[in-house]
């Protein structure tokens, strides 16, 4: 993420700060706002920071959310994608160098770098190899009457991998904000049948399906707020679950004997991974995360602390 750049509460928004109430208290399981640290201390310093002791996920385990076992997955860019990923990301250090100054003068424009995280960032949720592969995941691995969410980036990826299930003899379905039909019934098919839903943005809030069994994110933000809602989506209790499943598609690069900027790929799609992998009831993920960053000369503890860049549209 940019050092130069944050995204801030709207003014609007943060009227909401500035009212009296008296003694208040908010709930969230995500308080602080990824990428605007000024909008985290406003609502902080509202709220009078944090109730002591914060209540974890690791914590949640088994009383409130179900354990969970979580499973790393792999493809890779294609030489058109790799490509594209690396002439943006020359792009967005030439626009980094010249930002220190740029804000000195006032001249700094951080909609050209968000812009280009964003294009960026797309490269890699969208990379076509990520079909296939999921195609042969719940081919592999879905059993009548279990219930799937796949979290993908767009409509378009929505209705390739909806395509390709059916295709494959799996019941597959689409749910996102311009889909024909009614989502509410088709919740509920789900809910009653078991299958498998094909999703987007739509079910990371507001839709609460604790029968879900098993997850897979093909695209996923780096916001801690995104994999946090969508983890907890399918780690809900509900009657006769006792146990959740977590299956996670990494894009890597392909291996050049090139510095940065292709390995930060890595770091960023580790970092993410890190998240679900590190209260998971196999250790062997994190193990696989660990090879994965060895086979790209990373150093795997150095990613325990990776950020997140701001790629959401």
């Amino acid at each position: 993420m940019c050092p130069f750049i944050s995204y801030h509460l709207s003014p609007e928004y943060s009227k909401l700060l500035t009212i009296d109430t008296g003694p208040r208290l908010g709930l969230s399981g995500t308080p602080e706002r990824a990428g605007d640290p000024v909008g985290t201390q406003l609502i902080f310093d509202y709220f009078q920071g944090i109730v002591p002791p914060p209540f974890t996920l690791q914590e949640a385990i088994p009383d409130v959310l179900t354990p969970y076992f979580y499973y790393v997955h792999t493809v890779s860019l294609s030489t058109d994608e790799q490509e594209e990923w690396t002439s943006i990301a020359k792009k967005i250090s030439r626009l980094y160098a010249q930002s220190k100054h740029a804000q000195q003068t006032g001249a700094l424009d951080p909609s050209r770098i968000k812009l280009l995280l964003i294009q960026r960032a797309r490269i890699v949720k969208s990379a076509h190899e990520k079909i296939a592969k999921t195609i042969a995941i719940m081919t592999a691995n879905y059993k009548s009457g279990q219930r799937w969410i796949l979290y993908c980036d767009t409509v378009v990826q929505v209705q390739q991998i909806v395509s390709g299930l059916r295709t494959s003899g799996l019941p597959a379905v689409e749910y996102h904000s311009s889909m024909v039909g009614d989502r509410d019934q088709t919740i509920r098919i789900f809910e009653s049948n078991g299958g498998i839903l094909v999703s987007i943005h739509c079910l990371d809030e507001g839709v609460d399906i604790p029968a879900v069994t098993h997850a897979l994110i093909l695209a996923s933000s780096k916001n801690p707020r995104e994999f946090i809602q969508r983890r907890g989506r399918v780690l809900r209790k509900a009657k006769g679950k006792h146990v959740s499943y977590v299956h996670d598609l990494l894009v890597l690069p392909i291996q050049t004997d090139e510095p940065d900027p292709n390995l930060s790929i890595i770091e960023t799609e580790i970092s993410r991974a890190i998240e679900f992998g590190s209260w998971a009831q196999n250790p062997s993920s994190i193990i696989e995360l660990e090879r994965i960053a060895l086979k790209f000369g990373m150093d795997y503890t150095s990613l325990t602390d990776g950020g997140f860049e701001d790629d959401n549209d």
